[in-house]
């Protein structure tokens, strides 16, 4: 408050390797808003897999605690248990990481693709190829993995408005090309028609529901009648 935007510019191949975050200058970088202290009367915690809390610059799961938080979700003690300990910690289901006291918020837990290794955060990818490709607009693009019996495949849907099948073909193998190139990932890129991504009740794009129509098959028949 009053001192205006600030942020960081990291470098994204070495929080996607191992969580950390160094200043990027060169190569794929990101930026990412600080979003000040925690709250007076209230408590931040960043925990790693194992549930330790995690120092400065390393990216993890938050955690919150304070007298503005939630007691439980009505009349759901089970969904209440998963998310809100004993003794008042929330697990927010977001990642991030602590800078100078400040919290940097940095995705959904739920959101994030493991691919060899890597934590590759999926906005990424959509923003790369709807920034890049001319015929796709902010919202057109929806990346995900699923589990299948050689690992973990990355997914990008992709919202297609020409009916001509060479135009599609050659957005698909564009955006498949570019991701390729910029992100070193492998994608299985699926044509939707417009329209089709999901979004929350706030006007975003749902990846959860987006992933669950697609292990539904909604999207192949959507194809089949195009």
């Amino acid at each position: 408050l009053g001192r205006g935007l600030e942020f960081d510019r990291v470098d994204v191949a070495r929080m996607e390797r191992d969580g950390r975050i160094l200043a990027g200058a060169h190569g794929r970088t990101r930026d990412f808003v600080r979003c000040g202290p925690v709250l007076p009367d209230h408590e931040l915690e960043v925990r790693g897999e194992s549930g330790a809390v995690l120092g400065e610059g390393r990216v993890g799961r938050i955690f919150v605690r304070g007298p503005s938080l939630m007691r439980g979700y009505f009349g759901e003690p089970d969904a209440s248990a998963r998310v809100l300990s004993a003794d008042g910690w929330l697990d927010t289901g977001d990642l991030g990481y602590l800078t100078g006291g400040e919290i940097v918020p940095t995705g959904r837990a739920k959101d994030l693709i493991l691919l060899n290794g890597r934590n590759v955060w999926p906005q990424d990818l959509e923003w790369t190829a709807e920034s890049e490709i001319d015929k796709l607009r902010s919202g057109d693009v929806a990346a995900f993995s699923v589990d299948e019996e050689a690992g973990e495949q990355l997914i990008v849907l992709v919202q297609a408005r020409s009916s001509d099948p060479a135009v599609r073909q050659a957005l698909a193998d564009d955006v498949a090309a570019l991701l390729r190139a910029r992100h070193g990932v492998e994608p299985r890129v699926e044509l939707v028609g417009a329209h089709a991504l999901p979004q929350t009740s706030s006007g975003k794009l749902s990846r959860s529901k987006a992933r669950a129509l697609f292990l539904a098959g909604a999207f192949r028949q959507e194809e089949a009648t195009a």
